[in-house]
């Protein structure tokens, strides 16, 4: 499902710096595949423009972490997460990889061959590799002050030049600092310029599939962050749709967290009665699925709105909603079940990486054949 997320890279996505307790590696048998080539490697990968970024809230609104992120010149995006503890996270985005979940890999991590750390990593999405390293003062400075980072493990082996960090890691700690409250990161130059009505590539896919035309994005940009009710809305002829992700806790069930999105929803209904219906929760090979619908009556009429919920194994949780007026509802309940017919079908049978997206010398050799 990574194609569907994020809307607003990279925090929606990323996972949160924490210091808890790690489950212990998987042991690497005889069979672990071999290093790869020396002779593969021509250098480090190259920041391909700058870095961009800001803060995640959780799911409850509450500040959580702030983050930055770069695209490198082998297709890899390399991450840096830290939160109010400051515990940081190390992310590095392999694209085509398909890295199992709930395993680890023990590795290293070399700033210009001096400072050398231990870590554990972990996939939290099938192309993404998240290294947790707790409160290091000390990396954290030698990442901002350092020309290379290199990350190893007995498999495999990526190095990733160090530009702009001293100015993006010091506006990471100055956000997390603020709570959050502070513009945007971004460095780059050549920012890409998209149309005010247009959805990003995957999501726009998702509605396409499941029958959806003439999308028109809407803009929520004079709509203050914390009151906006959606990361992302557009409309379809008549109704509203919108979309909303957070990453949620460990052990958190879709169950839980759709019921209290509804009752939210509820008490929302302001002057009318409010009902709500769920549907049980499908637990499929790739997501938890839930769908159902909230509806408002009031004196000028009902107030619609149909509910898309899934939960990905990164814990990812999405909501899809569409909202009509009385003479509509037939139109959003539509969308809301061809979506969830969609979303069952990639859950089943997700949309094979491509190999020619696996760039060369991807980290760990894992991405390519799935053993750690």
């Amino acid at each position: 499902m990574a194609e569907l997320v994020p809307v607003n890279p990279p925090t929606m996505y990323y996972p949160a710096p924490s210091s808890g307790p790690a489950p212990a590696p998987r042991t690497v048998g005889p069979s672990a595949p071999a290093a790869a080539d020396p002779a593969e490697k021509t250098g480090p990968a190259e920041l391909e423009d700058g870095w961009e970024g800001g803060p995640s809230r959780d799911r409850d609104g509450k500040f959580a972490y702030c983050a930055i992120e770069g695209r490198f010149d082998t297709g890899h995006v390399l991450m840096i997460a830290r939160n109010i503890k400051g515990e940081v996270n190390l992310g590095m985005g392999i694209p085509g990889a398909e890295l199992p979940g709930g395993e680890q890999w023990k590795v290293k991590v070399v700033v210009d061959g001096k400072l050398t750390r231990e870590r554990r990593a972990l996939a939290p999405k099938p192309d993404m590799l998240v290294i947790p390293n707790g409160k290091d003062e000390e990396l954290y400075t030698a990442l901002m002050n350092g020309k290379e980072v290199v990350f190893s493990s007995d498999a495999d082996r990526m190095a990733f030049a160090l530009k702009g960090t001293k100015k993006v890691l010091t506006d990471l700690k100055t956000c997390v600092d603020k709570a959050g409250a502070v513009p945007s990161i971004d460095t780059r130059t050549k920012k890409v310029a998209t149309r005010p009505d247009e959805l990003p590539e995957g999501l726009a896919d998702l509605l396409k599939a499941a029958g959806v035309r003439d999308v028109k994005r809407v803009s929520l940009e004079n709509v203050p962050k914390g009151e906006r009710p959606a990361d992302m809305a557009w409309r379809i002829g008549p109704i509203v749709g919108g979309i909303r992700e957070r990453m949620v806790e460990e052990g958190s069930k879709l169950e839980d967290l759709s019921a209290g999105y509804v009752d939210a929803m509820k008490k929302r209904c302001e002057g009318g009665t409010p009902t709500a219906s769920l549907s049980a929760v499908e637990d499929l090979p790739g997501l938890m699925l839930r769908t159902g619908s909230v509806d408002c009556a009031l004196k000028e009429g009902k107030m619609h709105v149909s509910l898309t919920f899934f939960l990905s194994p990164g814990r990812l949780f999405t909501i899809l909603f569409h909202e009509a007026q009385e003479a509509d509802i037939g139109l959003a309940d539509k969308v809301r079940d061809n979506l969830a017919e969609v979303l069952r079908r990639l859950a089943v049978n997700p949309p094979s990486a491509q190999p020619s997206a696996q760039p060369s010398g991807a980290f760990p050799a894992a991405a390519q054949t799935g053993k750690p």
